[in-house]
This record gives C-alpha cells, sequence and structure tokens, in this order.
C-alpha cells in the first residue's frame, strides 16, 4: 500500500468524521444555544482552530509541493481562503481575540466553502457534461479542476474535504462570536 493512499484514505476516514462533527455542531447552535458546544469544545477551541487552519495549510502543501500535483485555479481560491486563517488563527490564539478574528474568518471561510462546493460538483460530473460547458472550470491552464486527487468511497475528493473544513470553520467561528 502506497503511501499516497494511505493518506488519502486517513484523510477522507477523517473528514467523514469531521462532517459528523460538523453537522453536530450546527445543531447544537442553532437548536441547543450552543449548551454541547460550551459542555465539551469550548475549552479546546483556541488549540482546534489554529491545529486545523495549519494543519490544512500544510497538507495543501504536502501535496502540491512533494506529490507533485499541480493545484487548479479553484485550488488556488480555496487556498486564498485559507491560508491568511492560518495566520489569523495563530495572532488570535496568541491574543485570545474573539471580536474580530472570527468576523473576518467566517467572511473567508463562507468564499472557501462556496468554491469548494462549486468544484465538488464539477468533479461529481460525468466528463461529457463539463465538457459542454454547463458547469465551467475556469481553468487558466495550471491544473485539471476535475482532476480527483483524492477519490475514496466514491464520493470523498479535496474539494469535499475543503468544504467539510470551511463548515466546520465556521461553526466555530459562529460559536466564538455567540460569547
Amino acid at each position: 500500500m502506497s503511501l499516497l493512499f494511505t493518506l488519502n484514505y486517513l484523510f477522507a476516514l477523517g473528514g467523514l468524521a469531521l462532517l459528523a462533527l460538523t453537522v453536530g455542531l450546527y445543531v447544537d447552535y442553532f437548536c441547543y444555544q450552543s449548551k454541547y458546544y460550551r459542555r465539551f469544545v469550548q475549552k479546546f477551541v483556541w488549540f482546534i482552530i489554529p491545529a486545523l487552519t495549519v494543519g490544512s495549510v500544510a497538507i495543501s502543501l504536502l501535496y502540491s509541493e512533494y506529490f507533485g500535483f499541480i493545484p487548479c485555479s479553484l485550488c488556488w481560491l480555496q487556498r486564498i481562503a485559507l491560508y491568511p486563517q492560518a495566520l489569523f488563527a495563530l495572532m488570535a490564539f496568541k491574543t485570545k481575540e474573539s471580536v474580530y478574528f472570527p468576523l473576518y474568518s467566517i467572511g473567508l471561510s463562507i468564499f472557501g466553502f462556496v468554491v469548494a462546493v462549486y468544484q465538488y460538483i464539477y468533479q461529481m460530473l460525468p466528463r461529457e457534461v463539463s465538457a459542454d460547458g454547463i458547469l465551467p472550470c475556469l481553468a487558466d491552464g495550471s491544473g485539471d479542476c476535475a482532476l480527483k486527487v483524492i477519490d475514496q468511497f466514491g464520493f470523498v475528493t479535496f474539494p469535499l474535504l475543503s468544504a467539510i473544513t470551511f463548515a466546520f470553520l465556521i461553526v466555530l467561528y459562529l460559536n466564538l462570536r455567540r460569547k
């Protein structure tokens, strides 16, 4: 079993677990007024956000720089939404700033989420449909937006993992703003 296949499998499993946690936190936020967030997550949030953002940056760089996958234009847009959050998270971790940091990061995360969902839909369409121009790739010639670097369980791809990460960050930022 190759290193890349093992990493893809582990990231897919981790992404699905993060999806379950994200759905639970959204239900908690909107239905239970963050009762379970305050009980189980709040004390760890200043470790979770920097670890997740810095870890996501490291993973994206691992795939592009070490494994040699060329990021497409949609991947770059998602990176543009994620990379500043890693820096913001480290600065906010140091100062425990919970007024402006979550606000700016929610905006970046919403942008990244929308781009990730767009790319995920683009990847899930059959090649013939996407080639007809129904959903343009916005490709600038760098990388193929339809290329599935991770393709586990028939539906887990990099854009799905990206969308899950952005959705998880949004719910954490919403809870930080609620305080």
